[in-house]
């Protein structure tokens, strides 16, 4: 499956600004403001549709959101 292109994007945009330790780090960001931009709302169960599956349940995707939003 393809990665949508706002997702490609901002990953592309933030790089040129931000060089994490890990990459996956960037990653997930991107994917988490992506997925915000296109739901257009700030209700975390509204995001899971916006985010790649990685064969998860929304439980996961919850513990995902929740652990970036609450790391420093």
């Amino acid at each position: 499956m393809e990665t949508p292109l706002l997702y490609r994007q901002l990953q592309d945009q933030l790089s040129q600004w931000v060089q994490p330790k890990d990459q996956r780090h960037l990653q997930g960001f991107a994917e988490i403001v992506a997925a915000v931009l296109q739901s257009g709302e700030a209700c975390l169960g509204r995001w899971i549709p916006y985010l790649s599956h990685r064969n998860c349940g929304a439980r996961a995707h919850m513990g995902r959101l929740s652990y970036f939003l609450h790391n420093p």
